[in-house]
């Protein structure tokens, strides 16, 4: 399936380099506006407003990012590509940057009740390992927003904790699904007949690989 993530090309400063600006800089053309425009206020008090709005809008510019996470960076609703650099960066304060981690999550399935294709009931689970490969398609392509909220979070900007537990949400229901598809395949055992027919007690790796290959095909859509 063909990606829309794409780098961020964007505006990006040393956050170092840039806290010297706002805290060092700033100051000195505070003071450097009073010597010059000291004996006549209705110059200074423009230009001292001028700064001190420069310095207050570049906070919230101001990022630090640690290895396997990613920010994903929108602009008034249009997508700007995603940024992975590790270290600390300033970017356009009016970018919005959404967090995400990449790194990989255990996921343990509880068993549950099925019955495979003979009709037994049998008990089955797993036990999954997941990460995040495509950034847009985990934002945009899937609600997460509205997931994370019905988590309990109720604002307009969810955290990178309850963005992620709406993921894995999103996969707790999509392995349920592909573990009871390929469950009710297969017999759980063939005690009756001599056969080479696969079963889900025997059938070790090939069955994982057909459980694996459904859940490819499930969590692709969300960038999984």
């Amino acid at each position: 399936m063909e990606t829309k993530e794409m780098s961020y090309n964007e505006l990006v400063i040393n956050g170092f380099m840039a806290l010297f600006f706002n805290l060092v800089m700033l100051p000195a053309l505070v003071f450097l506006n009073f010597l010059i425009f000291g004996q006549r206020p209705w110059l200074s008090i423009p230009v001292l407003f001028v700064l001190v709005l420069l310095f207050v809008l570049m906070l919230p510019g101001y990022f630090s990012q640690e290895p396997n996470e990613a920010r994903v960076m929108v602009f008034f609703g249009e997508y700007k590509g995603t940024f992975k650099n590790t270290g600390f960066f300033w970017v356009n304060p009016f970018m919005n940057k959404k967090k995400l981690s990449l790194r990989a999550r255990n996921l343990d399935v509880e068993p549950i009740k099925v019955n495979d294709k003979i009709g037994n009931p049998i008990l089955i689970g797993l036990v999954l390992v997941w990460k995040l490969k495509d950034t847009y398609k985990a934002m945009f392509e899937i609600d997460a927003q509205t997931m994370a909220d019905s988590k309990g979070t109720g604002t307009a900007s969810v955290s990178v904790a309850g963005r992620m537990n709406a993921f894995e949400d999103f996969v707790r229901v999509q392995s349920d699904a592909a573990l009871r598809q390929v469950a009710g395949q297969y017999a759980y055992d063939d005690n009756e007949h001599d056969t080479n027919e696969l079963t889900l007690r025997g059938g070790g790796e090939e069955i994982n690989d057909q459980l694996e290959r459904q859940l490819n095909e499930r969590l692709v859509m969300a960038g999984m």
